[in-house]
């Protein structure tokens, strides 16, 4: 029997953003709901497919090696600073 790490071994990028997308928006990509088990064996996948090949983690993510990755709050503090958002004045 194989193991979850063996699983996400297989998998392919476009398969693994397929079930991360699946998971982020509790849809299958044919629009049917996900099951509370199939949201848990799925992120479980991603994780472990995270754990393996995710050398540029974002902020909250699994990274290569099983950490999970958390930025600096000034490097968070700079993505989301005012200076990116456009403000309309609405008369």
């Amino acid at each position: 029997m194989s193991t979850i790490s063996e699983y996400a071994k297989n998998l392919s990028p476009s398969l693994y953003l397929q079930l991360k997308q699946s998971v982020e928006t509790g849809k299958w990509s044919d629009g049917n709901p996900l099951d509370d088990k199939q949201k848990a064996d799925t992120l479980q996948l991603i994780m472990a497919y995270q754990s393996i090949y995710n050398d540029k983690p974002e902020h909250f993510s699994i990274a290569k090696g099983g950490d999970i990755y958390m930025e600096k709050k000034s490097v968070l503090q700079k993505q989301f600073s005012d200076d990116d958002i456009h403000k309309l004045e609405l008369d």
